[in-house]
C-alpha cells in the first residue's frame, strides 16, 4: 500500500503532554516521521489535569481518554505505571478502569477511522488493550517494547502469562535494542520470527544541533533520577576523580524520587560544590549543554536503548555507559565510547580520566560515534522500517 493511504492508530499511555513535554516525546517523534512519510496518525492516550481531550501536534491527531474523575486521574505521566499501580488497593482499581476505558476509546476509534494497523507502544497496558481490539476487529496489531515494560516482566510473575497472550496476538514485535529482543526471547514470551530491531528516532533538532570546539570539563547526564539510572554511581566516580586532583564538574539535568538522596550523597562525599542539580529542563535546551559538556555519562542498569546517548553524540560529545542492556548497540568500546563494568565507580573514573586527559581520543570516539548514530537512528530511517513492518503485517493478516 501507498503510505499515503495507510492509517495507523497509535496506543500509549505516556504521551507527551505538548510539543515541548519529554515524556514520551519519542512517540511524537517515531508518529511525526511517520506523518511526514504521508501516514495518516492518529494516537490514544490517557487524559489528565489540563489537557484537552482532542488536540494535534503537527499532522498527529491525539485523542485523550477519561478514566476516572479529573482529581483521580493520577496514573499517567507521574512515575512509572506499573510501580505506581503496585502500591495501593486504590490505584489498582484505578487502572481496572484505566484499561477498560482505555479499551472502549480504542474500539470507537477503530469503528470511527477504520485504521489498517494498531500499533501499541509498551506491551502494558497499550499492547493489551490493542490485543483484545484486535481480537475483535481483527484489525493487524504492532507492539514496540521500550525496556521499562521488559523489565516488568523480569520481576512479576503473573506478566508471563499475560505477556505470552497479548504478544500472540500480534503481527510483529519491536524491539527498540537488540538487547530487550534477547530479553523478549530468553523469557520465553515471544516468537522470535515476529521480533525485530528497530531503534527509537532522534529529534530533529539534534541533527541540526551546532558541534562546539570550545568544552569545559563538566561532565553531563540527563537521566530521570531513579535508582536504576545509577546516578549514585556517577557522583562517587567524581569524588574519586577530585581525590586523584582532576578538576572536574558534574552537571546532573533531570528531576526524580531519587533527588533529594543524591543531593546528599553528594554532601557526604564532599563534592557538592562541584555538582550542579539542574532539573528537568525542556529538550530545545539541552543540545546546547551536550555541546558544552567535556563528556557525556549515564551508569544505567540494564538501559532499555538510551537515546540520550544519540543526542550527545549528534551534538559531538563523547559518551560512556555501563556495559549492559540496548547501550551495546551504540557504544562499541574504544570505537564510538567507552562501556565500563555496572556499579564500578573506580572503572568509571578511569574512563572519565582518559576522556577528560585525552582531548584527541575524545574527539574521535564523537567524530566515530556521530557517524553512527547519522546512519541509523534518523528520523527518516526508522520511519521507512516502520511502514515495511505495517505493510507486511496487513499482508499476514490477509
Amino acid at each position: 500500500m501507498n503510505p499515503t493511504k495507510l492509517r495507523v492508530l497509535m496506543l500509549a499511555h505516556v504521551f507527551p503532554r505538548a510539543s515541548t513535554d519529554p515524556m514520551g516525546a519519542f512517540v511524537l517523534h517515531l508518529a511525526d516521521a511517520l506523518a511526514a512519510r504521508g501516514v495518516h496518525i492518529e494516537v490514544i492516550a490517557p487524559h489528565a489535569a489540563a489537557l484537552a481531550d482532542a488536540e494535534t501536534f503537527g499532522a498527529v491527531r491525539v485523542q485523550r481518554f477519561h478514566y476516572a474523575p479529573a482529581r483521580w486521574e493520577r496514573l499517567a505521566y507521574t512515575g512509572v505505571m506499573h510501580e505506581l499501580v503496585a502500591r495501593s488497593i486504590v490505584n489498582k482499581i484505578l487502572f481496572a478502569c484505566f484499561l477498560l476505558t482505555f479499551w472502549l476509546a480504542t474500539l470507537r476509534r477503530i469503528v470511527t477511522t477504520r485504521p489498517h494497523v494498531l500499533h501499541a507502544h509498551w506491551w502494558m497496558p497499550g499492547g493489551w488493550v490493542g490485543a483484545l481490539a484486535a481480537l475483535v476487529t481483527r484489525v493487524p496489531l504492532v507492539i514496540t517494547t521500550h525496556g521499562t515494560d521488559v523489565e516488568m516482566l523480569r520481576r512479576t510473575r503473573w506478566a508471563k502469562p499475560l505477556a505470552r497472550f497479548v504478544f500472540a496476538r500480534a503481527c510483529a514485535i519491536v524491539c527498540v535494542s537488540t538487547y530487550l529482543r534477547e530479553q523478549l526471547l530468553t523469557l520465553g514470551v515471544a516468537d522470535a520470527t515476529r521480533v525485530r530491531v528497530v531503534p527509537q528516532p532522534v529529534h530533529p533538532l539534534f541533527q541540526r544541533a551546532a558541534v562546539s570546539t570550545q568544552r569545559s570539563d563538566t561532565i553531563l547526564t540527563v537521566a530521570r533520577l531513579t535508582r536504576q539510572k545509577g546516578i549514585d554511581t556517577l557522583i562517587d566516580a567524581l569524588a574519586i576523580l577530585r581525590a586523584r586532583g582532576v578538576d572536574a564538574r558534574l552537571r546532573i539535568i533531570g528531576d526524580g524520587p531519587e533527588r533529594a538522596a543524591l543531593e546528599q550523597h553528594a554532601r557526604e562525599l564532599n563534592v557538592h560544590a562541584h555538582v550542579e542539580f539542574l532539573g528537568a529542563l525542556p529538550q530545545a535546551e539541552l543540545p546546547a549543554h551536550y555541546a558544552r559538556a567535556a563528556v557525556f555519562v549515564l551508569p544505567s542498569i540494564r538501559e532499555g536503548m538510551g537515546l540520550v546517548f544519540v543526542e550527545a553524540l549528534l551534538c559531538g560529545t563523547p559518551i560512556i555507559a555501563t556495559a549492559s542492556g540496548g547501550v551495546t548497540d551504540i557504544i562499541r568500546d574504544g570505537e564510538t565510547g567507552v562501556l565500563f563494568p555496572e556499579r564500578d565507580a573506580r572503572a568509571l573514573a578511569d574512563a572519565l580520566e582518559r576522556i577528560l586527559r585525552d582531548r584527541a581520543l575524545a574527539a574521535r570516539l564523537a567524530a566515530n560515534g556521530a557517524a553512527f548514530v547519522r546512519e541509523r537512528f534518523t528520523p527518516e530511517r526508522v520511519a521507512a522500517q516502520y511502514i515495511e513492518i505495517y505493510q507486511r503485517a496487513m499482508d499476514n493478516s490477509l
